[in-house]
C-alpha cells in the first residue's frame, strides 16, 4: 500500500496538469479553427494595421480603436439582447457605434460549432437562415432575409475603391436578399444572389456583412478573399487612421461597466501572491506538497540515515570480518561445518584478491600461503594449521575449542598485509 503512494500521487498531478493546460487551450481552439480569426488579426498586422482582440479584464475605450469588428454567433446575440445586470438594459452594438460614432462591422453567422472541431463544411453544418434572421431582430435589426446560393463555389468581383477590383470566392454564399433591404439601407457590395455588405441610414456607423467566410481562417484562403478583407477594413476605418483595429469576439459594452483603463494603471503589491495559492492552483501546490513529502519519507524510510565515513578501507575489513564471525556464531549455533565454510570461503577470497578470478581452488590457496610465508613464515604455518584445523575438525569441536581456533585464525589472518597483485 506504501507503494502505490507515490504512484497515486504522480497520476493526480499529471490529471490536475492535464486539466490545466485544457483549460487554457479551449479559449484559442475556435479561434485557430476553420471558423476562427486568428488569421484575420495575423494577416492585418502583416499589412500593418494593429489589431487589439476582447480581454474580459480590459475594457476599451472609443479613443483608443479606429474600428470594431464582431463575429456575431447564436449564443452572442443572445447576450448581447440580455440586461446589463444593474438595472438599466444594456446597448446593442448599433447603439454603441452611435453613442461612440464608432465605425462597427458585424458579422453574420454561417456555420454550426461542429465544423470547426471536424474540419468539414457542408450543407448540414449550415445554421438555418431563420435563425440569423431571428438574430439580427435581436440586435435591432429587423426584416433582412437571407439567401444562399445553390451551386458550390460562387466567385465575383466586388469594388470598395474605383477603379480596383478584387475576386472573391464564396462557399454556399451566403447574402441579403435585395427585395427585403428595408428603406434606408444600401448595398455595398454584393454578388449575383444577393448583397453582401450592407449599411442603412439610421444606423450609419454599423455596417453589416452577411458571409463570415469574408474573413475568416478557411475563407482569407480563397480566391483573394484575403486582399478584400484588408480593402474592407481600412475602407471602414478611413484613411490615414493609425488606431488599431477591434476584433470583438466577447461583445462586452464599451467604456461603461469597467473603467477605461483597467490593467493600465493597475498596481501590483505584494498581496497579490496571494493569487497563486487561489483555487485551482493550490490544488496543484498541494499535489507537489504531498509528492516530495511522500518522497522524502519514502527515502528515509527505505534507506535510513546517511553513514558516516569510515576511517581506512582496512579498518572497515577488519571490522566487518569480526562482525560477520560473531554473527555466524550466533546463528549457526557454534555450528562447526558452517564455520569450517566460511573459514574456505574466506581464504578463497583472499586468493582471489591477489591472483585473480579463478584462483579460489586448493591450488590458489597453496599460492596463498606460499606468498604469506615470504612475509613471516611462522606466523603463515600457524595460519595454515589454524584453518587446517577449522576445515577439517571443526564439525566435532568443542565450543570452547571452536572459538579458540576462530579468534587464532582472526588474529594471525589481520596480521598480513594483502596488497594487490
Amino acid at each position: 500500500m506504501r507503494s502505490s503512494v507515490p504512484v497515486l500521487s504522480l497520476g493526480l498531478l499529471l490529471a490536475l496538469a492535464a486539466v490545466a493546460i485544457f483549460a487554457l487551450s479551449r479559449s484559442s481552439d475556435f479561434d485557430r479553427s476553420p471558423l476562427g480569426n486568428k488569421g484575420l488579426e495575423l494577416w492585418l498586422q502583416a499589412k500593418g494595421i494593429p489589431v487589439v482582440r476582447s480581454d474580459p479584464h480590459v475594457a476599451r475605450a472609443r479613443s483608443e480603436i479606429s474600428l470594431r469588428i464582431i463575429p456575431l454567433s447564436i449564443r452572442q446575440a443572445d447576450r448581447l439582447a440580455l440586461p446589463s445586470g444593474d438595472g438599466t438594459d444594456s446597448d446593442t452594438p448599433a447603439e454603441e457605434a452611435g453613442r461612440y460614432a464608432l465605425p462597427t462591422l458585424i458579422v453574420l453567422p454561417k456555420w454550426r460549432g461542429s465544423v470547426s472541431t471536424e474540419g468539414v463544411a457542408g450543407k448540414s453544418g449550415l445554421v438555418d437562415r431563420t435563425e440569423i434572421g431571428g438574430e439580427l431582430d435581436k440586435i435591432g435589426f429587423y426584416g433582412f432575409g437571407i439567401a444562399r446560393s445553390e451551386t458550390g463555389f460562387e466567385e465575383a468581383l466586388l469594388q470598395l475603391k474605383p477603379g480596383q477590383p478584387i475576386k472573391i470566392a464564396l462557399y454556399q454564399a451566403q447574402t441579403f436578399e435585395r427585395s427585403s433591404l428595408p428603406d434606408g439601407c444600401e448595398e455595398l457590395g454584393g454578388m449575383l444572389s444577393g448583397a453582401l455588405l450592407v449599411r442603412c441610414d439610421d444606423n450609419s456607423d454599423v455596417y453589416l456583412l452577411s458571409d463570415p467566410d469574408l474573413l475568416n481562417n478557411h475563407g482569407l484562403a480563397l480566391a483573394d478573399n484575403a486582399a478584400f478583407a484588408v480593402s474592407l477594413v481600412e475602407h471602414l476605418r478611413g484613411a490615414g487612421e493609425a488606431r488599431p483595429v477591434f476584433v470583438d469576439t466577447a461583445g462586452e459594452p464599451m467604456e461603461r461597466w469597467k473603467p477605461s483603463d483597467e490593467g493600465r494603471s493597475y498596481q501590483r503589491s505584494a498581496t497579490d501572491l496571494k493569487r497563486f495559492f487561489a483555487y485551482p492552483l493550490s490544488l496543484i501546490w498541494g499535489t507537489l506538497v504531498l509528492v516530495a513529502a511522500v518522497c522524502f519519507w519514502r527515502g528515509a524510510y527505505r534507506f535510513g540515515p546517511p553513514l558516516r565515513e569510515a576511517p581506512g578501507t582496512i579498518e572497515v575489513s577488519k571490522t566487518a570480518a569480526i562482525e560477520a564471525m560473531a554473527r555466524l556464531l550466533r546463528l549457526s549455533g557454534n555450528d562447526g561445518r558452517m564455520t569450517a565454510q566460511f573459514v574456505l570461503h574466506l581464504l578463497a577470497d583472499k586468493a582471489q584478491q591477489l591472483f585473480g578470478a579463478g584462483a579460489g581452488n586448493q591450488e590458489g590457496l597453496t599460492r596463498l600461503f606460499q606468498r604469506l610465508a615470504r612475509q613471516d613464515k611462522a606466523a603463515a604455518q600457524a595460519l595454515h594449521a589454524a584453518a587446517e584445523a577449522l576445515i577439517e575438525r571443526g564439525h566435532v569441536m568443542t565450543r570452547s575449542d571452536l572459538h579458540r581456533n576462530l579468534e587464532t585464525f582472526r588474529k594471525l589472518l589481520g596480521s598480513f598485509e594483502f596488497g594487490s597483485r
